[in-house]
Parts: C-alpha cells; sequence; structure tokens
C-alpha cells in the first residue's frame, strides 16, 4: 500500500496522485464501484474534524433551550443529554465495524445494500440524501442566519424593507453556495475549510464554558431547581430525548468518505470513536453552562422563539447584551463548519449509488482534475436552498428527527448480518457485542415511538406537527417505488 506517513499527522498534507488500496475485494459486489475508484487523501485529522463538525451543529445550540422552558429540571436536561451521548457511542462502535469491513464511498447505502439487498440499500439511500444531508444542511444554515441576524433584530425592525422578512433564507442560501464551491475544489480545499471552522466553532464553546463559568453573571443555585419528574414531565423528557438524539447525528460522518481515507481499518475506528466522545464531553460541559447562566424558572417565561438561540442567550446572560451578541456573530460564522461537513459527506452517497446505477447518472462523475463528486454536491446544495426556502428552522427540523431515528436503526441493523460473512475483512470488532446494537436500536425505537405518540405541541408551542413527522417517515417509503423501479430496470438491463 503507498501512502504518506506524514499526511495522518498533518490534515493539510495529502498525497500527490490518486492510491491504491487493495481491499481484498477489487470491485463492489452487486455491480458497485471499485474501492480505488476514489483517491485516499483524507487522513485522521480530516476525518476526526469532520465527525466533529458534523455532529456540533443545530442541536446542542437550541435542544436545551426547549427542554428548559417546558420543565424547568436541570437535572432531568442533563440525563437526557447523557443519554444521548451513550446512544450515539454505541452507534459509533457500530459503524466503526462495519465501515472497516467495506470502507467504501457510500457508507448507509453500502452497508445496507450488503446486509439486506439491493433494494433495501436504494431506500435508506435516497432517504439518507434528504433526510441526514440535504435537510440539515438547510437546518444548520438556517440556524446560522439566525444568530447572525439576532444581535440585528433591532435595525431591521425599524424598517418597512422587503428584504427584512427573507434576510434569514438569504443568508442561507449564501452559506450554502459559498460552501458547495469550496467542497467542489479538491480535497486540499475540503479540508483546510473543514478543519478552520470547525476548530472555530469548538474554540467558541469551549472558551464561552470556560471564561463564562469562570467570570460570568450566573449561579450554580440554579441546579437546586433539579427534581424527579412526574409521569407527564417524563414523557416531556422523552420527547426532548429526540431533539437530543439530533443533537448527536454525524457521529458517523467519517464512514461518509471512507473511500477517500487513508488506512481506513486503522484510522476510521480511531476517528469516529474519538470524534464522538469529544462531542459528548462538550455537550455535557457547555450544558453545565446553561444551567449556569439561565434561571430554569425564567426559561419558563420565556416564549418558544426566545429560547431557540439557546447559546446567544446565555452569553447575554452572563456577559451582557454587547457582547453576547458579539457571541451570536461567531456562533453564526462558527456553524458554517456544520454545513461544510454536511456537504463534504452527503455527496458521497449519491456517488456511490449513481456508481451502482441508483441515482442519476451524472452524480458519479469525479471532475477530472480535483477527483471531487462535483455534480453530487450541486445537487444537495440545490435541494438545501430548496429546503431553506419552502420552510422555517423548527418545520425544517421536525421533519428530519423521526425519520432520522429510523433510518440510523436499518443502518446499525446491517451489523448482524455482516458480522459473520467470511467474505469480508474484519479489522476492528466491537466491545461487549452484541450489546452497542442492540441498546441503540431500543432506544431508536423507543424516540421513534414517542414522536409518533406525541403532537409537538407541548414542546414547540407550535400546533400541527404530525404531518411533519409523517412526511419524514413518507420520505423514507418513497423510497419503495423507486427501489422497485429501478430494480425492474436492472432486471431487464441484464436480461
Amino acid at each position: 500500500m503507498v501512502s504518506d506517513p506524514s499526511s495522518e499527522d498533518n490534515p493539510f498534507t495529502s498525497p500527490t496522485g490518486p492510491q491504491h488500496i487493495d481491499e481484498g475485494s477489487p470491485s463492489e459486489p452487486d455491480g458497485g464501484v471499485p474501492s480505488d475508484h476514489q483517491p485516499r487523501k483524507f487522513g485522521f485529522w480530516s476525518a476526526y474534524f469532520l465527525v466533529v463538525a458534523s455532529m456540533v451543529g443545530a442541536g446542542i445550540l437550541t435542544s436545551s433551550g426547549f427542554t428548559l422552558h417546558d420543565t424547568a429540571n436541570p437535572a432531568g436536561l442533563m440525563v437526557i443529554w447523557t443519554l444521548g451521548g451513550i446512544l450515539a457511542l454505541c452507534g459509533t462502535v457500530t459503524i466503526a465495524e462495519l465501515a472497516t469491513m467495506l470502507p467504501r464511498a457510500g457508507s448507509d447505502y453500502v452497508f445496507v445494500r450488503e446486509a439486506f439487498g439491493r433494494e433495501a440499500g436504494i431506500v435508506v439511500g435516497w432517504a439518507t440524501f434528504i433526510l441526514g444531508f440535504a435537510a440539515p444542511t438547510a437546518v444548520v444554515a438556517r440556524l446560522s442566519a439566525t444568530y447572525l441576524a439576532t444581535p440585528f433584530e433591532q435595525y431591521f425592525s425599524l424598517g418597512d424593507s422587503f428584504i427584512t422578512p427573507y434576510l434569514e433564507s438569504i443568508l442561507a442560501t449564501c452559506f450554502v453556495l459559498v460552501l458547495m464551491v469550496i467542497h467542489c475544489l479538491g480535497h486540499r480545499e475540503s479540508s483546510r475549510m473543514q478543519i478552520a471552522t470547525t476548530l472555530m466553532k469548538l474554540s467558541i464553546l469551549v472558551g464561552l464554558v470556560v471564561v463564562g463559568c469562570l467570570v460570568g453573571s450566573g449561579s450554580w443555585s440554579h441546579f437546586e431547581a433539579s427534581h424527579l419528574p412526574d409521569w407527564g414531565e417524563s414523557f416531556t423528557l422523552g420527547v426532548g430525548l429526540i431533539y437530543v438524539s439530533y443533537g448527536y447525528t454525524g457521529w458517523n460522518a467519517a464512514a461518509y468518505v471512507a473511500g477517500e481515507v487513508q488506512e481506513p481499518q486503522r484510522l476510521l475506528p480511531k476517528s469516529l470513536i474519538a470524534g464522538c466522545a469529544s462531542v459528548m464531553v462538550l455537550y455535557l460541559l457547555v450544558n453545565l453552562m446553561y444551567v449556569f447562566a439561565l434561571d430554569p424558572h425564567e426559561m419558563t417565561q420565556l416564549s418558544i422563539p426566545e429560547v431557540i438561540p439557546v447559546a446567544q442567550l446565555a452569553a447575554s446572560r452572563m456577559f451582557g447584551s454587547q457582547i453576547g451578541g458579539a457571541i451570536s456573530i461567531l456562533l453564526g460564522l462558527g456553524m458554517t463548519a456544520s454545513v461544510s461537513a454536511y456537504m463534504l459527506s452527503g455527496p458521497r452517497i449519491a456517488f456511490s449509488m449513481a456508481s451502482d446505477g441508483a441515482f442519476p447518472r451524472f452524480a458519479a462523475r469525479l471532475h477530472d482534475r480535483r477527483k471531487t463528486p462535483t455534480a453530487a454536491i450541486i445537487v444537495q446544495g440545490m435541494v438545501a436552498i430548496g429546503m431553506i426556502w419552502r420552510g422555517s428552522f423548527l418545520a425544517i427540523l421536525d421533519y428530519t428527527a423521526v425519520g432520522l431515528a429510523v433510518l440510523s436503526g436499518l443502518v446499525v441493523a446491517s451489523i448482524f448480518p455482516l458480522r459473520n460473512r467470511s467474505d469480508l475483512p474484519h479489522p476492528f470488532r466491537m466491545p461487549f457485542y452484541p450489546l452497542p446494537p442492540i441498546l441503540y436500536l431500543l432506544l431508536m425505537g423507543w424516540i421513534v415511538g414517542l414522536g409518533l405518540m406525541n403532537d409537538y405541541q407541548g414542546l414547540v408551542g407550535i400546533p400541527m406537527k404530525w404531518p411533519a413527522t409523517l412526511l419524514s417517515l413518507v420520505t423514507i417509503l418513497m423510497g419503495i417505488p423507486i427501489a422497485w423501479a429501478l430494480g425492474r430496470k436492472r432486471s431487464q438491463t441484464v436480461d
């Protein structure tokens, strides 16, 4: 195997030219693309920061505000974020084993296809491209625009500019377009953008926690509001776990670029597990800071729009409105890391499916010189922009949450038929098997059940949330006729 050993430690260094990696299988089963179809140019740090950037996004900057608003229970807040972290770690070790068995572009699509057949893979792949990447790209871009615009709301409200109602949509669209162009340029540009924006976002959050808890205005006595929840509050906390689980999504991000990671059998498990564990610790620290800064009882008196930018609200409470506004702007800019991560990972699903005849063929084209899936990147960007202009932040978030839980459950379940396949390599085996995937599936089943039972009115104060939840599941089901049509077309071609 040819590789540049220095590139693992230097995130900005990449080998020159494509590398051939002998995976023991010259091509994907069922007509898939060869494992060396794309150059392996991403090292450990690129994969690690991709995981971190994919995870640290909209969830941690919004979900805690909802929970404190509805329960005023700091202990309950910490419990559901801890449970969400355990859930994510269970999924991470499972995906790490799957990704080292099949270190190729496509991740979810490839795993489900190999475990349950090509048609099942198509259903999951199409839904993942929409619910797992295009919609989250729109969610985070809208939230980023919200954080950027919040400090300037008073100025825009003074005039009657026709732009004002569309300001967030315009800003979000600009984010997507800029990052779409950067990721089309090449692997080096993608790595630099990903690492720089992720470091920026992490520095802001860590600084907010450390400085805020040391010198900011707040009180640890806010934890005295903790209490044992009654049945109604337990149900609310359970529904809050839906949003928390969304906040942890992205733990499998490095697996989507497995076909472009150097030494995937060694580096993929390290980057996936290290990234997820780092984010879990960060999330718990950020939630401690929220409780320190925000009086839980006062949170219950605020409106939903006021508690959505909870990080900006906490910063304003600790440092004053002017500094809080500056931090809000920095957080808005820092969230470009998450938009960037989705724009980097998602097109690899479309690329893998197109190479297998399960997506329009143009998405399988790599740029002649840059070797990036340019067409797939542009498709995802355009779909995300369409969503930005069709729905609010909460509407898009509700659309994705339950559907993503279903999809991740199907992917994690792939480990059971694949683990004992003798024709696949097994360089990494998760500890305590089968406990992690079983625990993950049980908790995800519980989350999906709560999502279907609850109309979200008690959590976010906005009626008519059933359609968004059902539309998320309908999006998955729409993959069935697509898979049937593609399977029939393929059979006719073979005949």
